[in-house]
């Protein structure tokens, strides 16, 4: 009987002792990596300053990078590099973004002691050539003294920048189909304006917090009745000045654009 009860006790120390090395594995790495942390499964972030009164010049994408390898007791810096890309929508430092090695951020750039994990910035700049298009900023994670690129499929982020109107990337990832509907600009820039004094900003944010895992019916129900009501406000306001509906603009071939609505679950 106490041969098995030791033998009982022999195995549990070993699966312990398995589980530990397994939990500790990241540590291990002989070479020190990095890799970027991501909150979902896209990697592209769109940032635009249509939202923002035309006096804010700067917005802040905040990123979050993790180490392969040992916890070192000394704070290592890491470097980014932007990726080349297409020269035309291509974002330029000093003119879109604080380039990485400017002092006024480069000193974000490093894991601090003891740490496997930092979140750093990207400061966007607000240039009159984001009214007219959007540009590209793509960035990688560099190779230095302390560190080398970790998993390829970690390595990469993609950042629009635009000061203009752009189709939020969750509008049609569930949204469409509880509350908004199809996409339209006008719709759109009314949905900003019926908010604008609640502090909300119908972008990127705004639908993902909507359609993020399960979606809150009684949320998206809310948002589609809230909506409803300030367009059917707004055309009573336009009837009364002798003005139609509110249209999309006319798409090739039509005479007049598409009503502006919202549906509840229609495809």
């Amino acid at each position: 009987m106490k041969k098995i009860q030791y033998y009982g006790i022999f195995l549990l120390a070993f699966f312990l002792l398995n589980a530990c090395e397994d939990e500790m594995d990241v540590y291990h790495e002989s070479v020190n990596r990095l890799n970027f942390v991501y909150s979902n499964a896209d990697t592209v972030i769109s940032r635009t300053f249509v939202y923002d009164a035309e006096e804010k010049v700067f917005d802040t994408v905040w990123l979050e990078i993790e180490t392969m390898g040992y916890i070192k007791d000394q704070e290592r810096k890491f470097k980014l590099e932007q990726i080349p890309g297409n020269e035309e929508n291509r974002a330029v430092a000093g003119v879109h973004f604080i380039s990485f090695d400017d002092p006024a951020v480069a000193h974000w750039y490093v894991i601090p002691a003891g740490k496997n994990k930092a979140k750093f910035p990207i400061i966007l700049k607000r240039d009159i050539s984001l009214k007219t298009r959007e540009f590209s900023l793509n960035l990688k994670i560099g190779q230095n003294e302390n560190f080398e690129p970790g998993y390829p499929d970690l390595q990469n982020k993609f950042i629009r920048i635009s000061d203009i109107l752009v189709k939020p990337e969750y509008w049609n990832d569930k949204a469409v189909y509880y509350f908004a509907g199809k996409y339209g600009k006008v719709k759109h820039l009314f949905m900003i304006e019926a908010t604008k004094d609640m502090g909300v900003k119908i972008n990127d944010d705004f639908f993902y917090s909507l359609v993020e895992g399960s979606v809150d019916s009684g949320l998206t129900d809310y948002w589609f009745y809230f909506f409803t009501r300030k367009l059917l406000e707004e055309n009573t306001r336009r009837e009364q000045e002798k003005l139609g509906p509110l249209r999309e603009a006319p798409e090739p071939g039509e005479t007049e654009g598409a009503l502006v609505k919202f549906t509840q679950y229609e495809h």
